[in-house]
């Protein structure tokens, strides 16, 4: 009886290895077309089946595939055309498989293989902006669009295919597994005069999921990521072929993407400084810019790992980069219409108006100038004076010290109202979420006192508690870093929680991937996965808004990274709002004031190039404390320095370091003295 049993099972295993070999032979027999992208001459790659060979167009790389090479195409440009005369009939039975591995997932659908007449005729195998796998199809002059529930995984390679039959419908498949069904049936409709394309789509399509649909235009995109062996079949392939399809590639390798990290120069603590450099992100994003050697800015301090960052893609808005790689960033002066949206540096996506220079670039302080014009997503700009036609522009100017502080002084040229120029915002790596980047407990609010609260986002955005503390100018940003960032406001400041574009099920943060990087013209677009750069916000800090001379406001405020407990930043806060008292005791030089947008007492020579001595008392004290010192001496000329505290010489290093600054009408000096006190310093600067 065993032998019997054996026999029998032997028999229906080879019945069924024959049909399913037979099976196979019957899809290659019924194969219509088939794209190995393993080879590319002249911008074209051949077609097995018909022998002919297609156009690529835009950037592409020939990388390493399932076995031997395929084609990455670079999310932007890259299309492959088969003219329509070449492509043959389709029956009303057919299958389509292909091998992909995105990067990341495309802004709206996109397809892997396509020929379509709008939505008259055709088929659209795509991808869509979360994974879905989709087959779209005209049968009897009716659109039907089937999509996957399940996604398939980034930087991944996944085999996936659809099957039509004209009685039974459609099939999709992820890895040889069905995992859509649909009962559609009808007349299937080819679009015979349409050209056949892979990796973009025939026009520009909007980016789904826009926070304003106003405010989000058709963009031009491709697939971003790997595409192998395109195969379509004259025929409806089953499970069982397509399992082992999937199968007998074997081990399926690790997909030739490199790890995407938005750049920030070289790590640890470098020499104090600006410097001009090219960042490089990821090579098909790099390869958009037409732009030379020097087209960001980096500062770097020598006592801290930190780094300040003024990079193309974020259209050169800085950004604090920690030392575990963890980017903070900030708004731009912005405005806003119903009609056209946000105006403001994120919707320049070229930098045509953003633009960045270093001003100063000595052992004592580093000068950094942002410019920039704010505009819409449809390039208008905002608030345009009838009369002049100059619409706002902003000069942005940063004073960076080496203690590792940044002074920001934003001047807003306007005709109309002033702009808002402040929100405390974070940037996330591609792979990362907001809750990968910032503790739930996210920021803590710390007064003049000293006194502090923490605010938790674990259920969702918090009100703030105007007595938690009472009148508080201090924010933390609690990242997952050692190094935590910090914003200094003045006094009359109004902070406020950015509670609004807040989808709880996706995250307790507002969570947006239209910029930093991104090109697509939308002031909005709310992420639908950890696959590229993106940002959330936090807050507003509401600094003052200082009127200034004809068209001008203005408004400063403070930034750095703390590893002490917040409620020490205090003494930093109450040393550059309220700046102890210096009163001089020389005659020759003029004391202009404290200077917030600079954090730096500022004075004249009265006789340029000759200064003589500066002698005077600054009145620290525990209510204003000095904590770094800086002055500025315009017109002291070239002339060597001395410097004295409390009558003993300090010598140039570390603790102290001088400037100084040429310009058309002479030389100035800048001190910087590092010390900390709550007593009285008499200070001396003499030419040597």
């Amino acid at each position: 009886m065993k032998k019997v049993m054996a026999i029998l099972l032997l028999a229906l295993l080879f019945s069924g290895a024959g049909w399913l070999a037979g099976s196979r032979a019957d899809s290659q027999k019924n194969l219509l077309a088939w794209w190995k992208l393993d080879a590319v001459q002249d911008k074209k790659t051949p077609e097995t089946v018909g022998g002919k060979a297609d156009l690529i167009t835009g950037n592409f790389k020939l990388v390493r595939g399932l076995s031997g090479q395929a084609i990455r195409f670079d999310g932007f440009t890259t299309l492959i055309t088969r003219k329509a005369p070449d492509f043959p009939s389709l029956n009303q039975d057919f299958s389509i498989e292909a091998w992909v591995a995105p990067a990341a997932y495309p802004w709206n659908w996109c397809p892997v293989v396509a020929q379509h007449r709008g939505q008259e005729a055709g088929f659209y195998f795509a991808l869509g902006p979360r994974g879905e796998v989709g087959l779209g199809l005209a049968l009897n002059g009716q659109w039907q669009m089937i999509i996957s529930e399940e996604k398939i995984p980034l930087r991944k390679w996944s085999q996936i295919a659809a099957s039509f039959d004209h009685e039974r419908g459609v099939k999709i498949y992820i890895n040889g597994k069905p995992v859509k069904e649909a009962k559609v049936s009808g007349k299937f409709v080819q679009a015979m005069g349409s050209d056949l394309v892979i990796g973009m789509n025939y026009e520009k399509v909007i980016p789904s999921d826009p926070v304003r649909p106003q405010a989000t235009l058709p963009a031009r995109y491709s697939f971003d990521g790997i595409i192998d062996e395109i195969k379509i079949y004259r025929q409806t392939l089953d499970e069982a072929v397509l399992s082992q399809s999937y199968a007998s590639v074997g081990q399926v390798p690790e997909p030739d993407l490199p790890a995407r990290i938005m750049p920030s120069g070289p790590t640890g603590p470098g020499r104090f400084g600006a410097y001009y450099t090219k960042l490089k992100y990821y090579e098909e994003w790099d390869a958009l810019w037409r732009v030379g050697d020097y087209a960001d800015v980096v500062v770097e301090f020598d006592n801290s790992p930190i780094r300040v960052v003024f990079w193309r893609g974020t259209r050169y808005s800085p950004v604090w980069v920690m030392e575990n790689g963890q980017w903070m960033a900030d708004q731009s002066a912005e405005s806003f219409t119903d009609e056209d949206g946000c105006f403001e540096h994120m919707l320049d996506a070229k930098c045509l108006y953003s633009h960045v220079r270093i001003i100063e670039n000595t052992p004592a302080r580093v000068v950094v100038h942002w410019r920039y014009i704010p505009v819409s997503v449809r390039q208008k700009f905002s608030q345009v004076d009838e009369l002049t036609g100059w619409p706002d522009a902003v000069d942005e100017y940063y004073a960076f010290y080496p203690d590792g502080i940044g002074v920001r002084k934003v001047i807003m040229y306007t005709s109309g109202k002033p702009l808002g120029p402040q929100e405390t915002i974070i940037l996330c790596q591609p792979g990362t979420r907001p809750e990968d980047n910032v503790n739930m407990d996210a920021i803590t609010l710390v007064n003049l006192k000293g006194e502090s609260q923490v605010y938790s986002w674990a259920a969702g955005p918090p009100k703030l508690d105007p007595g938690k503390p009472v009148n508080p100018v201090i924010q933390v940003v609690n990242l997952k870093s050692k190094a935590k960032p910090f914003l200094i406001f003045e006094p009359g400041c109004r902070m406020r929680v950015f509670g609004i574009e807040v989808r709880g099920h996706v995250s307790p943060f507002p969570w947006w991937n239209h910029w930093p990087v991104a090109q697509i013209p939308s002031d909005g677009r709310y992420a639908q996965a950890p696959d590229r750069a993106s940002h959330f916000s936090l807050a507003w800090g509401g600094p003052p808004i200082h009127k200034g001379e004809g068209l001008v406001y203005w408004a400063t405020w403070v930034y750095g990274t703390t590893m002490d407990s917040p409620e020490k930043l205090a003494d930093l806060a109450r040393s550059w709002i309220k700046a102890p008292e210096l009163v001089l005791s020389s005659r020759n030089f003029e004391f202009l004031g404290y200077d917030l947008s600079q954090r730096a007492y500022v004075l004249k020579a009265n006789d340029p190039g000759r200064p003589g001595s500066l002698k005077g008392l600054i009145k620290a004290n525990p209510e204003q404390p000095l904590s770094n010192l800086c002055l500025v001496i315009k017109d002291w000329g070239e002339t060597g320095v001395q410097v004295l505290i409390d009558g003993k010489r300090q010598e140039t290093g570390k603790g102290l370091r001088l400037g100084n600054i040429r310009k058309m009408e002479g030389s100035d000096l800048v001190v910087w003295i590092e010390t900390k006190s709550s007593r009285l310093i008499n200070i001396e600067i003499k030419p040597q």
